[in-house]
């Protein structure tokens, strides 16, 4: 990332009330990132106000919230669910770049002034009020939490130790554990850790035990899987709304395709493993920013969609696209 960049972006921030947001239902990604960011604008702009909101957590956040709360029982979560806009200059908004995943904009002008700092495709939106001189969106990084630390360390920010284990779960998570990083990601974890974390110790902090409602409902998915060869190559489709795309090829699946609907809204997410990506040259980030009539992106092994109504019609192009590229 140039570090010209960074410069123009803290310099317009400079004397502004700032909010930080993310898409609703954070991951611990989208967590980390407005959490970590909020204590670098409040010690890089000590006279300035910095408010972080949140509209809800994924359930694995809220697992490793409450771990990390009886580690760190003195840390203090500082955001509020309902922040007065009257007096924001500028939103950033993180791990996202599609104001259709921030609850916040529902029913707000879309001119205010906002940022985007986000890994995943530009979906090249021209929103009114989005600053695009000032966004980072940034593909090649495995996180929304890398970009923030490159922040930090041109802040001259010393991060405490709390904070950096919201970053390494950050890292770890939207990495998959590393099978969809890179040696970026590698040497920005060694740059977080440095001898002051043992990264054991935060894989304790994220993991969870599956409760036996999850564990029926992976099983009900697993035997509604529906299942497509292409070549040598197998896709798995299911229907479940507690259940992972991961799980599908955690099983044998090279691309796993989940759907949940709830009334008209649907959601697709979709994981594929990385052999099939740098073999096929599958981006499933890209295929998705092709559906009509929805919204999402992602990674080449990972990316989402969210839509409304007609489900069918974007399952369809989803994997007629994703053969196309298979057969190819």
């Amino acid at each position: 990332m140039p570090n010209s960049k960074k410069e123009d972006f803290l310099n317009f921030l400079k004397e502004k009330n700032l909010l930080i947001t993310t898409h609703n239902l954070a991951d611990i990604d989208a967590a980390a990132s407005g959490i970590v960011l909020k204590y670098c604008f409040e010690n890089y702009f000590p006279n300035q106000t910095v408010h972080l909101t949140f509209s809800g957590f994924s359930k694995h956040t809220k697992s490793f919230v409450n771990k990390f709360s009886k580690k760190f029982p003195n840390f203090n979560f500082t955001f509020q669910e309902n922040v007065d806009l009257s007096d924001i200059d500028v939103i950033v908004i993180v791990d996202s770049n599609n104001l259709d995943q921030i609850k916040i904009f529902d029913n707000l002008d879309l001119d205010i002034p906002h940022i985007f700092i986000d890994h995943h495709i530009n979906l090249r939106k021209n929103y009114p009020g989005n600053i695009s001189l000032f966004n980072m969106i940034f593909d090649n990084y495995s996180s929304t939490s890398e970009i923030v630390f490159e922040i930090i360390n041109d802040c001259n920010i010393n991060l405490p130790i709390p904070y950096r284990y919201f970053l390494v779960s950050a890292i770890l998570t939207d990495s998959g554990f590393l099978k969809y990083g890179n040696t970026g990601t590698i040497k920005n974890l060694n740059n977080i850790l440095q001898d002051q974390l043992e990264i054991q110790d935060v894989l304790l902090l994220l993991e969870r035990e599956v409760d036996l409602s999850e564990k029926i409902a992976r099983i009900k998915a697993l035997q509604r899987v529906k299942l497509i060869r292409i070549n040598n190559w197998l896709i798995g489709v299911t229907h479940l709304s507690s259940f992972t795309a991961s799980i599908l090829i955690k099983v044998g699946f090279d691309v796993g395709i989940v759907v949940s609907e709830d009334k008209s809204d649907y959601r697709i997410t979709t994981r594929a493993k990385k052999q099939i990506c740098l073999k096929t040259g599958l981006h499933l980030g890209k295929i998705i920013r092709e559906i009509n009539n929805a919204n999402g992106g992602g990674h080449d092994g990972a990316a989402t969609l969210n839509g409304k109504n007609d489900v069918k019609e974007s399952l369809n192009q989803l994997i007629d696209k994703i053969k196309e590229t298979l057969i190819n």
